[in-house]
């Protein structure tokens, strides 16, 4: 007995895998090599307006994650973007930077973050760790963690020669 392929719905089917589908870079040895001048101790939250009092009010580095708890399935997740907020002048805290995504979740500010935060909405995960900014430099934790990590949403805060090849290998 033979099956017959329903194309429309599997057009409809084939357009959604399409518009998920995520480009990531995994470089075990940028992750084993990677040595940063402190400790840090991640904490998360779904990314959901109303948690935001469970964001810490301190400097920090903190990630995006998309990511499921779902019944049956093993501990995973895609780091998407990271960033840092309170580095030099800034008095930013990770609950402000965390309550400005919300913001740019309905005003597209910068392309790319809208996109992450709009397309994952339904799994996607807030990572943050509060960080002395008197013991460590902010940036360079942050372009440490990009240059190991290389997240697809993360476009500006990599070394010279990390950035340089990731849009080489964006456009190929």
């Amino acid at each position: 007995m033979s099956q017959y392929l329903d194309f429309a719905s599997h057009a409809v089917v084939q357009k959604e895998i399409e518009y998920y589908t995520q480009r990531f870079i995994l470089r075990p040895r940028q992750l084993i090599d990677l040595s940063l001048p402190v400790v840090l101790n991640w904490q998360r939250i779904r990314f959901v307006k109303k948690h935001s009092s469970s964001v810490v009010e301190a400097p920090g580095i903190y990630a995006f994650v998309i990511q499921h708890d779902g019944p049956g399935l093993p501990p995973h997740g895609y780091v998407a973007y990271i960033g840092q907020t309170g580095a030099a002048r800034q008095k930013r805290t990770l609950r402000d930077r965390f309550n400005d995504y919300f913001s740019e979740k309905k005003r597209p500010k910068r392309k790319h973050i809208w996109e992450l935060l709009n397309k994952w909405d339904k799994c996607l995960f807030f990572h943050f760790a509060p960080v002395d900014v008197k013991r460590a430099d902010l940036a360079k934790i942050e372009q440490q963690l990009n240059d190991a990590m290389m997240p697809p949403y993360s476009r500006f805060d990599f070394s010279a020669d990390i950035r340089k090849r990731k849009r080489i290998w964006e456009v190929s």
